[in-house]
């Protein structure tokens, strides 16, 4: 069963098993919600910086984009352009936002996110 990291609004991090994060941000961006189970476990939303695939704060060499939810910092792989319209429009109309299907985010702990440049392909398409 994959693990998920819930990072709590003091930075602390919690990990658990069996989330649905697209049930989770439905739950969280009803109006009137004020908890939802995620995993095997049930928190108030106003605790919730981020849920995400517990993979997502270790930097990858697939890793090409970084999200920073409080002092923490998440990555996955997408197409950039498309990720970051897409986060950013989700944050504007929603109170938590999905990136990418592997992160779920709170508008309120978003700081930003950013395309990583890999300079490692950099390197060798500078050489070729």
């Amino acid at each position: 069963m994959e693990q998920y990291v819930i990072i709590m609004n003091d930075n602390r991090q919690v990990v658990t098993t069996g989330v649905d994060l697209k049930n989770v941000a439905a739950v969280y961006n009803q109006r009137h919600s004020i908890a939802a189970v995620i995993g095997r476990k049930s928190m108030t939303k106003g605790l919730i910086a981020a849920v995400a695939k517990l993979n997502a704060l270790d930097k990858t060499s697939e890793s090409n984009v970084m999200v920073q939810v409080g002092q923490t910092i998440l990555y996955t792989t997408a197409e950039p352009e498309k990720f970051l319209d897409t986060l950013t429009n989700e944050v504007n109309n929603k109170e938590f936002a999905m990136a990418n299907d592997d992160i779920l985010v709170s508008r309120n702990f978003y700081s930003h996110a950013e395309v990583i440049e890999n300079t490692n392909t950099e390197e060798a398409e500078t050489q070729a």
